[in-house]
């Protein structure tokens, strides 16, 4: 068996187990999908930081 068939091997093993895994613990691994998502959405927010904000500019 060369590197390249054991490192495959290996992998194919690894997706099995994982399969499985998530199978059996579903609620688990839809709270990892939504903390993920949650995470990659805030990474895309920006905030914008002002010098003079609205309400000092305007007066009452």
């Amino acid at each position: 068996m060369t590197f390249l068939q054991g490192l495959t091997t290996l992998f194919e093993i690894g997706m099995a187990v994982a399969l499985f895994w998530c199978f059996f613990n579903e609620d688990k691994l839809i709270a990892f999908e939504r903390k993920l998502f949650a995470i990659l959405r805030r990474k895309k927010l920006k905030v914008v930081h002002t010098s003079y904000s609205t309400a000092n500019t305007v007066r009452q």
